[in-house]
């Protein structure tokens, strides 16, 4: 999978056929997932700095969880990515790409108090 596309085979290892693999719909699993940016919010943020924020992908039931403007606390795993100097060579920079995969999100209302609505995956 390279970029969200995935790389179909054009060719049969064993008999060398071309062309000879096609898609069934109906036996494949489709999931769905979601890029959500989280930022820090303008009260705890120091004046004249901007605020953080990080990319958070969410899954299946955890898609459409939250909506903008939503306060949120995010559970889930941190990852780092290296990034690819070129798409097509396996070389990568030592600079990550960084995101969080959520496992649960949990709306707040006001400072701190969290409210009853939660969603897990």
């Amino acid at each position: 999978i390279d970029r969200g596309r995935i790389a179909e085979p054009t060719q049969c290892p064993t008999c060398h056929v071309r062309h000879g693999y096609s898609l069934i719909h109906n036996r494949c699993y489709f999931s769905d997932k979601q890029m959500v940016r989280v930022q820090e919010t303008p009260d705890e943020v120091p004046a004249g700095e901007t605020p953080a924020s990080i990319v958070i992908f969410a899954y299946d039931d955890l898609v459409d969880a939250v909506r903008p403007g939503d306060r949120v606390e995010v559970t889930g795993v941190f990852r780092a990515q290296a990034r690819r100097v070129n798409p097509k060579i396996t070389k990568v920079k030592s600079i990550y790409k960084t995101y969080v995969d959520a496992i649960h999100f949990r709306k707040v209302i006001a400072h701190g108090s969290s409210a009853s609505e939660t969603r897990t995956a």
